[in-house]
């Protein structure tokens, strides 16, 4: 195993292969778009951080730097365009690290802004193909028990496609899933998973406080919330209330937070940075729930849920406050049905 770290910065690579060769034990794979590192082979020699004049492959301990300061850059490489050699020159004198391309990654898995985007539209082509198909015709003649169960199934589609698609986003490069996604936990022993859930449970409070004053503010003004979503759609019935447990709290927090926490969060990350990403992903995650009432508190479980992946390194915690959010939310709707 790796003693010193490695970084992989794929949008510095120009596949030149020098590193390929300098690899005495095969630990790398470079594609097109990506730079893979087999970390059950690697030793850490760093001979490849020495062998890369990009910065595609660097090291916590400069190893880069040191190795680009002792050879002269070649033609056509980043560092000898004439507009950044001296200011690369120094940045290097000053012991500053080079600022990286874009791109966050996750575990040894980058997320790129055009991946983030790609996601960000298959989701919203397949919720767009999704109501167009419940709001059809012959759908909404079914009876009451057959439009619950085709609404199910529907639903279950909507979100078996965003996860395909961020199977194949991550295996095209040779990632894996759990790896790429933050589905691992974050280390820390007992105390982390006890922060991890003081952390929810924190959260979970201040998500919940929010609505429900926002929820008394609004009603002070006339404007009040469709509480009859998840009855409508899934029906009163014990199984239909069964399958609105299993969709609305175990399901869609899993998949939505792996895409709007996962892939689109990281993305954007790379782009605009931490804040300015987890406030746009959680204004998208509002929109997504088509409700104007909504808007306000989605966005604040947005940004909690975001600020939440981030800190604790993983999806769980998010994914846990999620659910129960989701769960409080249906038990009070159940609440209400049944009276």
């Amino acid at each position: 195993m790796a003693t010193r770290r490695i970084i992989v910065n794929p949008r510095y690579c120009d596949r030149c292969g020098r590193c390929l060769e300098a690899c005495r034990i095969n630990a790398l794979r470079i594609g097109r778009a990506y730079i893979m590192v087999d970390w059950s082979r690697c030793d850490g020699c760093m001979a490849c951080v020495r062998a890369c004049e990009r910065g595609a492959i660097t090291s916590s301990a400069n190893a880069a730097a040191a190795a680009a300061r002792s050879r002269p850059p070649r033609p056509g490489s980043e560092s000898a365009r004439p507009g950044r050699v001296a200011q690369a020159k120094r940045s290097r004198s000053a012991g500053v690290v080079p600022r990286e391309r874009p791109s966050v990654t996750v575990g040894h898995f980058a997320w790129t802004p055009l991946e983030a985007a790609a996601m960000l539209s298959v989701t919203f082509a397949a919720f767009m193909a999704k109501e167009l198909v419940l709001s059809g015709s012959t759908v909404q003649a079914l009876p009451a028990e057959g439009l619950v169960a085709v609404r199910a199934l529907v639903l279950a589609a909507y979100y078996a496609v965003q996860m395909a698609v961020l199977r194949w986003l991550v295996r095209r490069r040779g990632g894996e899933f759990a790896d790429a996604l933050g589905l691992r936990t974050s280390g820390g022993g007992w105390r982390g998973v006890l922060a991890s859930a003081g952390s929810v449970v924190a959260g979970l409070v201040v998500t919940r406080l929010v609505a429900t004053v926002y929820g008394l503010a609004t009603r002070e003004f006339g404007i009040t919330p469709d509480t009859t979503a998840v009855t409508r759609v899934f029906g009163t019935t014990p199984g239909g209330l069964a399958l609105a447990a299993l969709m609305v709290v175990l399901v869609g927090p899993y998949v939505e937070e792996c895409v709007f926490r996962g892939a689109l969060l990281r993305g954007l990350e790379a782009r605009i940075g931490a804040w300015p990403a987890i406030i746009v992903q959680a204004l998208l995650f509002a929109v997504f729930h088509r409700s104007w009432w909504l808007l306000f508190p989605m966005s604040a479980l947005g940004i909690v849920l975001g600020w939440l992946a981030r800190e604790r390194g993983s999806l769980w915690p998010a994914i846990a406050l999620h659910a129960a959010y989701n769960a409080i939310t249906v038990a009070a709707v159940v609440l209400v049905a049944l009276e």
